[in-house]
């Protein structure tokens, strides 16, 4: 609870249960992408920006497996750097002989999603392999016998010392990075299998310093809160492609009366003087409460829209002053929660520096299909969520009401590995983790110099960007601490992958669409205000080109009048 003099405070943590779907692919994801980790460390662990939601996510072991997967890396880029360099050194022919072999390999092996190369590009490889390989036994069998051949004998003591530590370096070369790429994978893979199988729970994982084990509890519990300070161009960051938007705009003049005019016994509707005071906040709660009844338990349970859920969604620039209200100056980080006082009086003042809007969210998650108790089909989970943003203003006597829907692809397919893998005591384990080591050994023994480099020298860049944005507050006057990535849309695909999503991503708008449109119409007409522009702006927006009935007692009007403005967005 919020003291009473505080408007604004940091979220509290939540229960964790078992890893969502999403969770664990984009666990699995900093293992199978560098650039993935790196992304995630340097926007959550090594800044004090603000967190963007987490739409059925967990930040925590998100974050954790970016921290354990950059360790494996820098460990596994090192001995792979020493035994390259050590190698390069006494056996530099030898070497380089078996980093052609390894780049061949890795054309003809399946890749780490086990794709399969083409059959062209396979046969290619095997020939290049037979043509490189075999010239290469060769070598080292017959070098001895070409050294014995062409030198004195004053000089066969040094070549057969000197040719046998070739072999030996070339030996212990084969071993200790056969031995490294072998490790790592199959320390990988066991991860997702032990760590990451479905239905498991975070485990344990190795404590960081203390300032990094700070900031993870603060990520933990940011991504429950009801505000999100934005950092770039888009309030609605975290929830994916802005799919439509329209919005409608009203004058609150009173519902006029019939009336019988003067001439020839006709009716006339005159236009009522005076607006009619309308309350968005009361609004929204009608809103909710039409929104919830969607999951109502009285429904039966093969109709509620179980998945649905109702949030606050205050959202601001990320470009403020450090003594903002919206700022915590003791951790010079934005605060993610705002108290029901404070959001009840931004929905009355809607040009304030924070914007509230309500948020009703469908995950697209299929119920059990069940069958005199027997089980027909289990749950789905298309990994999809639905967003809409409703905002409603009144000001200078007219009403505005703004609706923005939002749909959260997918995970890349890529991450999905861990559920393609087969079980830790099958034989075909053993040969994934080989056949994996394989495919990409010439990839990370040659970048493996670059990426140890790289990691380094980031580590220290993110260590000095931290240090910088906490004595920013006192060096400057403003501050910016917006959120710039969410980890639920960096880890997505670009667009929805079955037509399926697509029909089951508009079914859901359209549902929130409709119900929202229906509620708000309502409720003017209850407070006697006009809604014969509503009723046009409506009409235009659900049918697009067709008629809408609105109430009993007025008919249809054709879309081709309505005054609106509404925009559809394709997929970017």
């Amino acid at each position: 609870m919020l003291p009473a003099d505080e408007f604004f405070t940091h979220a509290a943590s939540q229960p964790s249960g078992p890893l969502s779907n999403a969770t664990r692919y984009l666990c699995a994801a900093p293992y199978l992408n560098r650039t993935f980790a790196n992304t995630v460390i340097r926007e959550l662990l090594a800044s004090h920006r603000a967190v963007a939601p987490s739409l059925g996510i967990d930040l925590g072991p998100i974050v954790r497996h970016c921290l354990n997967a950059r360790r494996a890396q820098i460990l596994r880029d090192l001995l792979l750097t020493i035994f390259l360099l050590a190698g390069l050194l006494f056996a530099t022919t030898a070497i380089i002989g078996i980093l052609i072999l390894a780049f061949l390999f890795g054309l003809v092996l399946p890749g780490v999603n086990w794709e399969r190369h083409s059959i062209g590009l396979k046969v290619f490889a095997g020939v290049a392999v037979a043509f490189v390989l075999i010239p290469f036994v060769l070598f080292l069998l017959l070098q001895p016998i070409l050294d014995f051949a062409s030198r004195s004998p004053s000089e066969f003591g040094l070549a057969a010392g000197l040719g046998g530590k070739t072999e030996i370096a070339l030996l212990i070369f084969i071993g200790l990075v056969g031995t490294t790429l072998f490790g790592y994978s199959y320390s990988m893979f066991r991860t997702f299998s032990d760590q990451l199988r479905p239905g498991a729970r975070a485990g344990r994982f190795h404590p960081a310093d203390p300032q990094v084990e700070a900031r993870i509890a603060q990520v933990a519990e940011a991504q429950y809160g009801n505000m999100i300070i934005y950092g770039g161009q888009n309030p609605f960051i975290g929830t994916g492609l802005v799919e439509k938007t329209w919005s409608i705009a009203i004058e609150l003049d009173h519902a006029p009366g019939p009336r019988k005019g003067a001439a020839g016994g006709q009716w006339h509707v005159p236009r009522s003087s005076g607006n009619v005071p309308i309350d968005p906040a009361e609004l929204h709660q009608t809103i909710r409460a039409r929104l919830l009844k969607l999951r109502d338990d009285e429904l039966p349970g093969n109709e509620r829209v179980s998945a649905l859920t109702v949030h606050d969604h205050v959202v601001g620039d990320g470009h403020c002053r450090w003594d903002s209200p919206i700022v915590d100056s003791a951790r010079t980080m934005p605060y993610s929660e705002a108290s029901p006082e404070a959001i009840d009086a931004l929905i009355r003042h809607p040009a304030a520096g924070l914007r509230y809007y309500q948020r009703a969210c469908v995950s697209d998650e299929g119920q059990a299909v069940r069958v005199r108790q027997r089980e027909v089909i289990g749950r789905t989970d298309q990994e999809v969520a639905v967003s809409a943003f409703i905002y409603a203003a009144v000001e200078g006597r007219m009403f505005y009401l703004e609706f923005v829907s939002t749909v959260t692809p997918p995970i890349l397919r890529q991450y999905h590995l861990i559920d393609r893998l087969p079980k830790v005591t099958s034989s075909k384990f053993i040969t994934k983790v080989l056949v994996h080591s394989a495919s990409t050994s010439f990839r990370d023994i040659v970048w493996a110099p670059f990426g140890l480099i790289g990691t380094i020298w980031r580590i220290i860049a993110e260590r000095r960007s931290f240090q910088e944005e906490a004595t920013a507050a006192t060096d400057y006057l403003f501050a910016d601490v917006g959120a710039q990535v969410s980890v639920r849309e960096i880890g997505s695909a670009p667009e929805l992958r079955t037509f399926i999503q697509n029909l089951d991503a508009a079914k859901y708008t359209k549902i929130i669409e409709r119900l929202v449109t229906d509620t708000v119409f309502d409720f003017l007409n209850d407070k006697g205000v006009d809604t014969s522009a509503y009723r046009a702006s409506a009409s235009a927006i659900i049918n697009n080109s067709g008629n809408m009935t609105l109430g009993d007692n007025y008919g249809t009007m054709a879309a081709d009048h309505a005054n609106v403005e509404q925009h559809t967005h394709a997929h970017a």
